[in-house]
């Protein structure tokens, strides 16, 4: 997987780096090849939900593809560093961004298709990782964990995030779903999880189509989705 070359841009507070990332493109200004934020206050989830990042206990980035301008499948992108995330936390990843542990939620990662030079569509791959929170809200509380939980220490942001590319380094070129499909295999905490799709359909995972999108049951019937949103907590 090619990765970014360049400087990385650490900003003590924005409101959300995929939105530095999107002014920066707008601008036409050269692109640092990593945007991490010490602190974000307005994070974006997908499906238009905001990301909890508190001061000092999330890492928060977003990493700008500009060499996947108009990818044909930019979603593999995202899920391909999620693989490579899963990898590097010791963790699962449940479609389509989700990494968890223990069926809980550890971090996501969003990608996004952003206006880039010469009216190209830009990938923009952002993360979000809990570190450290030691307060959750109550309604993440039962569903929410973080690396400091599970590894037994501390993380750091930059130490964190370097990890992760590092081991993005190594993953196949996401061409196509197959690709990426023997290393998300090693991680993957999809099937029999629950499923709500945009129209508020409950639908319970089989597997992932090869196109990288989910194969779930739905009313009695298998079907191919290509919006959801995982379901944590109780059943």
């Amino acid at each position: 997987m090619r990765l970014p070359e360049g400087e990385w841009l650490v900003l003590e507070e924005v409101s959300s780096t995929q939105d530095i990332a999107a002014e920066l493109l707008s601008q036409g200004e050269r692109m640092p090849s990593v945007i991490l934020a010490l602190h974000q206050t307005a994070g974006k989830g997908r499906l238009g939900r905001t990301w909890l990042s508190p001061r000092g206990g999330s890492l928060a980035a977003s990493i700008p593809f500009a060499g996947y301008a108009d990818h044909p499948r930019p979603w593999l992108i995202g899920m391909a560093l999620a693989a490579a995330a899963a990898g590097a936390l010791h963790c699962q990843v449940r479609w389509p961004n989700d990494l968890t542990v223990g069926g809980k939620k550890l971090g996501g990662i969003l990608t996004e298709l952003l206006p880039g030079p010469g009216g190209t569509l830009v990938p923009v791959v952002g993360i979000g990782v809990n570190l450290g929170q030691i307060d959750f809200p109550p309604e993440l509380d039962a569903i929410a964990t973080t690396l400091a939980s599970h590894i037994g220490q501390q993380a750091n942001p930059e130490e964190t995030l370097g990890a992760i590319l590092l081991r993005a380094e190594g993953m196949p070129e996401p061409v196509s779903w197959q690709d990426i499909e023997p290393v998300w295999r090693l991680f993957d905490d999809t099937a029999g999880k629950r499923y709500r799709t945009p129209a508020g359909d409950e639908a319970v995972a089989l597997g992932i189509g090869s196109e990288g999108e989910l194969i779930a049951s739905l009313g009695g019937e298998s079907v191919s989705i290509r919006a959801a949103e995982a379901i944590f907590g109780p059943t």
